[in-house]
Order: structure tokens, then C-alpha cells, then sequence
């Protein structure tokens, strides 16, 4: 499945910070950034879990983050 392209603006000190933040979690920042909604999505029932829309970054681990 191709991703869909999703482009918004943030004020720089949140984009230094989800810079950072994905930094440390050794992940780009589109890969970051598709985590942190997803879990979000999740958790509110917006979105169901399953592969197709990625794993909960609070779930991922050195087996399942490829």
C-alpha cells in the first residue's frame, strides 16, 4: 500500500523537539511522527490495531520494530 502524503506546519520549537525525540528513538521523522498518531488513533478508537497501520510505539520492540 502506497502512503499517502500528509503535509502541516508546526511551530520550530515543536519540530526541534519531535526532532529530537525521534532521534532518540532511532527513527526518522516521518516514521516518528506516524507512530505517535497511530498510537494515538489507537488508544481513542479511531483507528484498529492491526499491521496494516503499524504497532503502538509503546508496543515496539527489538522484534517487532523492523
Amino acid at each position: 500500500m502506497k502512503n499517502a502524503e500528509l503535509r502541516i506546519a508546526v511551530a520550530p520549537t515543536l519540530k526541534a523537539a519531535l526532532e529530537q525525540a525521534a532521534r532518540d528513538n532511532a527513527r526518522s521523522l516521518p516514521l516518528f511522527i506516524e507512530s505517535l498518531l497511530s498510537e494515538h488513533l489507537t488508544a481513542k478508537g479511531y483507528l484498529r490495531t492491526g499491521r496494516e497501520h503499524g504497532i503502538p510505539i509503546s508496543q515496539l520492540n527489538a522484534e517487532n520494530d523492523g
